[in-house]
Parts: C-alpha cells; sequence; structure tokens
C-alpha cells in the first residue's frame, strides 16, 4: 500500500528538480538581458539624482537597465538630461559615480556634455576640485604649472563611469576627458564610431568582451594604470598611435578586423597581445617598450611592422603564426633584449621577416632544439633567400649549439643510465657515439662557429698557420750547433719570428672579437696544435737526423707549376718514375725571401686538410 502511494508523487518530484536544475543553469546576464529596458524620462532622472544609491561605498547615480534617447529627434530631453546630469556631477562636494550599465543609449554619447570643462593649469584649476584630483591633474603631459597666454582645455570627469553591458548605438566622443575614477565598459557594444583621443586614465580601464563596431580612435592617450582590452573585438580601424602605457596593457585574446595602429606608443610595464588575431595591419613601428612585448600564440594575417621601435626586455613569440610579412628594421634592442620565436609556425614561401642584415639573425632565439627544428631552417632559408647570410648564419650557428646542448643531456642521461646496468655494449657503443660527435661538434662551434663566422675562421687560420710555418722552418732550418754549426742567418730569424708573433697577435685579436668564449677558443687551439707536433718534433731531435743530405732543405718545389695561382695539394712527394724527378727541386735555402716559402707550404696544407 505505501509503495503505491509512493509512485504517483514521484514524477512531480522529478519534475520540479528537473526545473531547478535547469533555472541554475541559465546565466543571470540572459535572465538580465531578457527583462525590457524601461525608457528613461525627465521624472525618473530626476529621482536618480536626488536619491543615489551605494555601490561599492560610493554614492552611485544609477540609470541602468534604461533606453536612453539621445537623437535629434529628442532634443529637449537631450538637453536637460546632459543639463541636470552635468550640474549634479560637478557640483557634488564628493565625486559621484555614473552607473548606465545594461541600458541603451540612442543617439551621440559625449563627456562634454557630462564632465568638469577646466583649463589644465595651476592658475585656472576650479576650487572644487580636491587636492588629491589636482595632483592627479598634474600628472597629465600638458599641464601647465606656470600661466601661460595658451592653455589646453580639457573635460574633467571626477566620478567612476560604468557602462558594463551597455549598448550604444550612436557616436560616442570622450575626447581630451581626464577621468580622474576608473572607467568599467565590459561587455559593451559600441555601434558607431568612438573618440576618446587625447584623454588619460588616472584609474584603470576595463573594456573586456567589448565590441567596437566602427572605427576606434585612442590616439595620444595616457593610461595611468592598467588598461584591459581582453577579449576586445575591433571590427573597425583601431588607433592608438602615440599612446602612453604607464601601467600593463593587456589586449589579450582581442580581435582586430582592420588596421590596428600603435605607432609611437610607449610601453611601461608588460604589454601583453596573447592570442591576439591581426585579420589586417598591425603597426607597432616607432614604440618604445620598456617591460616584455608578450605576443605569444598571435596569429597575424597581414603584416606587421616593428620598424624603428626600441625593446629594453624580451619579445615572445611563442607558438604565434607569422603568415605574411614582419619588419623588424631599424630597431634596437638592449642587451637583455631578443626574440623567442619557439613554436612558431613561420613558412618562409608565404611570409617573410626582415630585418638589418647582420642584425637581426643575432635577435632571434629558440631555448632548445626540441620542436624548433622546422622554425629554424624556415628562418635560414628566409633570409638566405634575401641574401642576407650573416642572418642565416646566426640562425645556423644558434640551431648547432642547440644540437650541442641536446647532445649533452643525452650523454649525462645515458651515463646515468650505464652506471646502474651492468651489460649494456649496444648502450654504451650508442653513448660513446654521441660522446664523438659532441666533442666535434663543440670543436666545430668552438674554432668556426659552425663555419659561420669569417672573423674566427680567419684568426683560427692565422695562428694555425704562423704557428706551423714557425715549425717547419725550424726544422728545415735549425741543424745542428756542433761540431759545424747549419743554422739560419740572423737576417732570418728576425723575419720569421717577427712575422710569426705578427700573425699569432692578429689571429688572437680576431679571435678575441668575434668569438663568445675567446680564451676556450685558445685554450682549445692550443690543445690541438701543441700536444702531437711538439712531441714528434721532441723525438726527432732526441734521436738525431743521420743521413748524407744534413745540409740541403727538406722541401721541394714543383718546378713545373710556373703560372701564378694557387696551389692546394702541393706536398714535398718525390715521384716515383725517374723522368719526373727533375721537375721537382730543393726549395732555394739561400735567398733573403727563403721564410715565405714556409708559409706558403702551412698555408696551403691548411686549406687541403680544413
Amino acid at each position: 500500500m505505501n509503495r503505491i502511494q509512493f509512485l504517483p508523487h514521484f514524477p512531480q518530484r522529478l519534475l520540479g528538480f528537473l526545473l531547478t536544475f535547469l533555472l541554475l543553469l541559465i546565466p543571470l546576464p540572459a535572465l538580465a538581458a531578457t527583462s525590457e529596458r524601461q525608457p528613461l524620462t525627465l521624472e525618473l532622472l530626476q529621482k536618480s539624482l536626488e536619491s543615489p544609491i551605494q555601490s561599492e561605498g560610493v554614492s552611485t547615480i544609477d540609470l541602468r537597465q534604461f533606453v536612453i534617447d539621445l537623437t535629434n529627434e529628442n532634443t529637449d530631453f537631450r538637453d536637460q538630461f546632459y543639463q541636470h546630469l552635468q550640474s549634479q556631477l560637478t557640483r557634488s562636494k564628493t565625486p559621484l559615480a555614473l552607473d548606465l550599465s545594461e541600458s541603451l543609449i540612442q543617439g551621440e554619447f559625449t563627456a562634454s556634455k557630462l564632465g568638469l570643462q577646466t583649463a589644465l593649469s595651476q592658475a585656472t584649476l576650479p576650487s572644487l576640485l580636491t587636492k588629491q584630483e589636482q595632483a592627479q591633474l598634474a600628472k597629465d603631459a600638458r599641464f601647465i604649472s606656470e600661466s601661460r597666454d595658451q592653455v589646453p582645455s580639457i573635460t574633467v570627469f571626477r566620478g567612476t563611469l560604468k557602462l558594463n553591458q551597455t549598448r550604444l548605438s550612436g557616436a560616442i566622443n570622450f575626447a581630451n576627458t581626464f577621468f580622474l575614477q576608473r572607467l568599467e565598459v565590459s561587455d559593451a557594444v559600441f555601434i558607431q564610431e568612438v573618440d576618446f583621443s587625447g584623454s588619460s586614465f588616472s584609474q584603470s580601464v576595463d573594456f573586456s568582451n567589448t565590441t567596437f563596431g566602427r572605427e576606434v580612435n585612442f590616439s595620444s592617450d595616457t593610461f595611468f594604470d592598467q588598461a584591459g582590452f581582453t577579449q576586445v573585438q575591433f571590427k573597425g580601424m583601431a588607433n592608438f598611435s602615440l599612446s602612453t602605457f604607464h601601467g600593463k596593457g593587456n589586449f589579450s585574446q582581442a580581435e582586430f578586423v582592420q588596421l590596428a595602429n600603435f605607432t609611437g606608443s610607449q610601453w611601461l610595464e608588460d604589454a601583453d597581445f596573447y592570442q591576439v588575431i591581426w585579420r589586417d595591419r598591425s603597426l607597432l613601428s616607432k614604440s618604445r617598450f620598456t617591460q616584455s612585448l608578450l605576443l605569444n600564440e598571435a596569429t597575424w594575417e597581414k603584416s606587421i611592422s616593428l620598424r624603428g621601435s626600441q625593446f629594453q626586455q624580451p619579445i615572445l613569440m611563442r607558438d604565434a603564426s607569422l603568415l605574411d610579412q614582419m619588419d623588424l628594421s631599424n630597431t634596437r634592442f638592449s642587451p637583455n633584449a631578443y626574440v623567442n620565436v619557439a613554436g612558431m609556425t613561420f613558412d618562409s614561401d608565404e611570409a617573410k621577416l626582415f630585418g638589418d642584415a647582420g642584425h637581426v639573425g643575432k635577435i632571434l632565439s629558440v631555448p632548445r632544439l626540441e620542436g624548433n627544428e622546422d622554425v629554424l631552417r624556415n628562418l635560414v632559408r628566409n633570409f638566405r633567400e634575401q641574401e642576407q647570410i650573416p642572418d642565416g648564419n646566426s640562425l645556423d650557428y644558434l640551431r648547432e649549439r642547440l644540437r650541442r646542448e641536446q647532445l649533452w643531456g643525452r650523454l649525462v642521461g645515458s651515463l646515468f643510465q650505464l652506471m646502474n646496468r651492468q651489460d649494456t655494449p649496444v648502450r654504451s657503443r650508442h653513448w660513446l657515439i654521441d660522446a664523438l660527435h659532441w666533442a666535434g661538434l663543440s670543436l666545430l662551434l668552438l674554432l668556426s662557429a659552425d663555419g659561420t663566422s669569417f672573423g674566427l675562421v680567419f684568426g683560427v687560420g692565422m695562428i694555425a698557420i704562423a704557428y706551423f710555418g714557425l715549425l717547419f722552418w725550424f726544422l728545415d732550418r735549425w741543424r745542428r750547433r756542433y761540431p759545424k754549426p747549419i743554422l739560419p742567418t740572423s737576417l732570418e730569424t728576425l723575419y720569421m719570428v717577427g712575422s710569426g708573433a705578427a700573425a699569432t697577435v692578429g689571429g688572437a685579436i680576431a679571435i678575441f672579437q668575434t668569438s663568445e668564449q675567446p680564451w676556450l677558443t685558445l685554450l682549445c687551439l692550443a690543445g690541438i696544435l701543441l700536444p702531437i707536433p711538439l712531441l714528434l718534433v721532441w723525438r726527432l731531435y732526441r734521436q738525431g737526423r743521420y743521413h748524407a743530405l744534413i745540409d740541403v732543405t727538406y722541401f721541394v718545389e714543383d718546378g713545373g707549376m710556373r703560372q701564378l695561382r694557387l696551389l692546394i695539394g702541393r706536398l714535398p712527394i718525390m715521384p716515383r718514375f725517374g723522368f719526373f724527378r727533375d721537375r721537382y727541386m730543393p726549395i732555394l735555402w739561400d735567398r733573403r725571401w727563403n721564410w715565405l716559402n714556409y708559409y706558403d707550404f702551412s698555408f696551403n696544407n691548411l686549406l687541403k686538410y680544413s
């Protein structure tokens, strides 16, 4: 019986539970949006002005969820609206906030008819303003502390202005306005043009999730605090030229459908353009970035220009997508600044990266080789197609340096595995191969920067040629002192020692100017040049030279080679066939220029084996 009574109530309870669950799922903004806005009349306006509400501890004029008609067809209401509202906002002893959230504003909306008109001069500031407000106005770059004939005039908006979820169908004119308090414009929709040019924002600004349907002008603005433009959609041209951001400028996940102009802007904190989509050209040229420029995961469908900008901290472009041109010409980077292009999507067939030859390749960087092989390869191809060989070489050197680091990490990891295992012959063989590869790559990078640095190769070559030239000369000319000396003349000794020392010093200077680790490069070069040759020389003199040609040079020249050309493959070899022997004659030992033969032999051997 109890079971039969329970069944009829079960569907009702289930239905109630489902209705409650669905109501919880519906967002509050959606519910608010469904409610109809009430037209604002003069009576309702007067009521709101006479009885401000308390919002966040601040007296606020509540004009939320109204339809405010400021069109030309409603002139009487428009004039009285501005007159009453301006009188209340400007004459209040304490700043009043104005909340227009969730309202529909029709017609042109003008800040100059709401704020306090004042000249930016110490002598003309209204006494109504508090000392703190006057101090805020004094931060404006146009503020004049002394009396002058021409003084700029601005509109001062004293309280917080809220336009959250507001829809504005007409043009917005907030030019030359100084906002002393916060400006909250999240989730708003601007249908027509918006003009904030020449304005200053003393407190934070929040335009998050806002849509600008047409052109928006923030040129020559000053943001003294954080400027939030996250997830903003700029459907028209966005003009932020000559603006100054004292706080962080956050444009993350914004979308610029048309031209985005940030030319001549200044950023004293981070400029955050994370996941921004640039569908048209973007101009950040002639700008100054004191902190990092964050372009991670951004997408450029058209060109971007950073030409003539200054960077004191890194530009981060991790996982960005460059589909057109990027111009880094005439940019200036501090020693701490670079461009991190790790994971960047860059196809050199469609996209191009421009910059000053010999400079742009050095500022591009990736932290590791893994996952960045395609980026580096495409960038190298990009610069070589533009005939910027030094920049391509810089990235090629970076790639090999990262490969060396990758090999080193693999060697260290494999070494720990080998220490924990007994029978690992295959692993040991692989570890040895990697170790030899790492050592050879390290030598190549130290002595020639992977063949990309002419100055480093020239310096190493000069020292090697001078060293072996002196060594060959010493072996050939310094035979014995007793009983009958066979030694070079004093003049020849002076020539050889002086020229060898000069070449060595010149090579060392070139190494110090081009190598990242000059002392390590010289130590490595000494480790290659000194041990084995000096050991062979010591063994030769220790055993002595027991042959009949003790007073004849060991080196011969090919008498058939009389053309003026560089001999790459000359060696002191005597041919097997007798009729060839007459071609090879001992070098002339008794000539003043004989010492040049040893440098010639050293130079040709270096070219053959390098």
